[in-house]
């Protein structure tokens, strides 16, 4: 066991222990504000059910199980709790294809009745073309029609299915978005299934509640209320902490199900907590308190009001080199990884524009496909997978023969893979070296190879693997031409395959977070010294968010003014959880940058903001004239 495991208790902690002793299981929901400890609370948790309660698990053969939302934070729980075999800590991909996968036949016939619905929808949109339907859209939907049609007839020869990132039919492989729909639908529609799981699971914690899927947290709802008693359900997390639009926000609570607040604060000064709580007064009634004690410092807040001119990134390098001077804390010119400041924005396309990726970012975000632009965000969109893993590092490796290099063609080279089987393995690493010096060429030429072009050239070269999704993309008649692109992925990568090498290279110094900058998506859970956060609508161009209207620079739309009245998500309620979300990663010190287009007015919408008292405002008057670049 860890320190974690070890920490002191708060009084969520102990309510917690009380409720997972109880004879009669119930459900609970865990609300944990910023920097409360909520993964602290999930790891005690799951110690306290595996000492408590491991004889009578492993005498039933059953498990507690931990979902989290990524494969790191997986391991770490895990690491936590001393690798103890009673829990099972996975993604919600992996925890829901375990579940299924001893179900073939019940995956192939799910398979089939999405098919045959997908069959049905495009011969429905077929007969309602009208005249200004375009030809283009008629080709499209043919050729996806006969696509659908002979998946239909290569999946009644499958006998058994896999997972896999991509879908792929014909070859029995299921992928991301057919594990989320298909398992809650089995779950829901069979009781049998259900009660298998609740049988299997009589503990389910769920992390990063807010940001799990509708479907998902219905169908364990389902598999608790079946159970009578069996099961104690319970989600850890913050609806003011939901950045994903796909994420549920808020738990309702069954009947008999236990509520805990756990408001304790163990990272902010005080000065930077009460801003955290002034964001979130507005959005909810939980207000949280300091967990520090007498170490609590008394921390500083600024706000930065300035002209929405083409000088924001020389303004915003003055206002980091004006906190050096006038901060107490120092230090704000350079990096977080150097011990100075982290720079958080709105939305990605802002640090795009400044570390060189703009045409990538806009490739993932400006075609309406939210999974990929998602994806994007996070770092783990399907598309750049041969680059990340492939491709970048064999072309920023002037040596072929090292161990990195050689690594990477074992795992991804089909080339390398067969000739290990036929033991070839010394003709096919000539042919691999070649490949590679062919891959490096296409980059240091004058007129550097597009994305599109490179990874053209490393499947042709079999250096790498293609997910069958981009497999059909490159080769419409390949061998996984029965595989079915969407409109707004064909866009996607379009887009993508223009843009050049260089901008990928930009793109991951951001999401590793080597570079000054990151926003709210790529932050999240982690804490720094100094913050500053930028609020710039106009650059952002993303009208899910406005700071303007969050602070009422701007009036609501007749969506927003809608969406309101309907109890639903409006630009003010997104906006201020991702607002909330920046301001409560900083440590000791805060400062929000807002650039505005009348910057008096700006001022006393600042002053007058729930933030107003617990921030000193300054204007571009009081920074100094010399910037660097930043």
């Amino acid at each position: 066991m860890t320190s974690r495991v070890d920490s002191p208790d708060t009084t969520a902690d102990e309510d917690l222990r009380e409720i997972l002793s109880q004879d009669l299981l119930e459900g609970f929901i865990v609300v944990a504000g910023a920097g409360s400890g909520k993964t602290t609370s999930l790891v005690k948790a799951l110690a306290h059910v595996t000492q408590t309660r491991g004889a009578i698990l492993r005498a039933k053969s059953q498990r507690v199980a931990c979902i989290t939302y990524t494969e790191v934070a997986a391991r770490e729980i895990h690491e936590e709790i001393g690798n103890d075999p009673l829990a099972s800590v996975s993604t919600i991909h992996s925890f829901l294809w375990s579940l299924s996968r001893p179900f073939q036949k019940d995956i192939g016939a799910w398979v089939s009745s999405h098919i045959d619905d997908e069959i049905d929808r495009l011969i429905l949109k077929q007969a309602k073309y009208g005249a200004r339907t375009t030809s283009a859209t008629k080709e499209k939907d043919a050729s996806d029609l006969a696509k659908r049609q002979s998946q239909r007839k290569s999946v009644l020869s499958v006998t058994h299915w896999t997972y896999g990132i991509g879908g792929d039919y014909a070859r029995g492989i299921l992928g991301h978005t057919d594990i989320l729909r298909m398992v809650p639908e089995l779950i829901l529609r069979r009781d049998l299934f259900a009660r298998l799981v609740a049988r299997q699971f009589p503990f389910i914690f769920v992390d990063e509640s807010q940001d799990t899927f509708p479907a998902v947290v219905e169908c364990l709802k389902h598999v608790a209320r079946l159970s009578s008693g069996k099961v104690c359900l319970g989600f850890f997390g913050d609806p003011m902490q939901q950045i994903y639009q796909q994420g549920v926000v808020s738990i309702m609570p069954d009947q008999s199900w236990h509520k805990i607040d756990k408001p304790e604060n163990f990272r902010s000064s005080r000065q930077v907590l009460a801003c955290v709580n002034a964001v979130r007064a507005e959005g909810d009634t939980l207000q949280q308190v300091s967990g520090l004690g007498s170490s609590q410092s008394e921390g500083e807040a600024f706000c930065f009001v300035l002209p929405s001119d083409d000088q924001r990134s020389e303004n915003l390098e003055r206002v980091r080199l004006w906190l050096d001077e006038h901060s107490k804390s120092g230090n704000w010119s350079e990096g977080a990884m150097d011990g100075g400041s982290k720079v958080l924005m709105i939305v990605h396309r802002m640090a795009a524009s400044r570390l060189g990726f703009g045409a990538l970012y806009s490739a993932f975000n400006d075609n309406r496909a939210t999974a990929l632009s998602e994806a994007f965000n996070e770092g783990a969109a399907w598309p750049l997978r041969p680059f990340r893993d492939v491709i970048l590092p064999l072309c920023s490796t002037k040596d072929f023969d090292t161990p990195a290099v050689l690594s990477i063609l074992r795992e991804h080279s089909p080339l390398l893979r067969t000739a290990r089987e036929s033991r070839q393995v010394r003709v096919a690493l000539a042919s691999c070296r070649t490949a590679v010096e062919a891959l490096r060429k296409l980059t240091v030429v004058d007129t550097p190879a597009t994305l599109g072009q490179l990874l053209r050239l490393a499947a042709s070269l079999q250096l790498v693997e293609l997910d069958p999704r981009m497999a059909a993309y490159i080769d419409l008649d390949g061998s996984h031409h029965d595989v079915v692109l969407d409109e707004t992925t064909q866009r996607v990568l379009d887009a993508m395959s223009l843009c050049e090498l260089s901008e990928l290279e930009g793109y991951y110094r951001y999401i590793t977070l080597e570079s000054p900058y990151a926003t709210q998506h790529g932050t999240k859970g982690s804490e720094f010294e100094r913050v500053v956060v930028v609020l710039d609508d106009d650059e952002g161009r993303y009208s899910l968010y406005s700071y303007e209207k969050l602070l009422g620079l701007k009036s609501l739309s007749a969506t927003d003014v809608a969406n309101q009245a309907a109890g639903k998500d409006s630009a003010i309620e997104r906006t201020r959880r991702l607002f909330y979300v920046c301001v409560s990663r900083a440590k000791e010190a805060l400062a929000i940058v807002l650039f505005a287009s009348d910057v008096t007015l700006a001022v006393e919408a600042v002053r007058h903001s729930a933030i107003g008292d617990h921030v000193q405002i300054a204007t571009a008057s009081e920074l100094p004239m010399a910037a660097r670049s930043a």
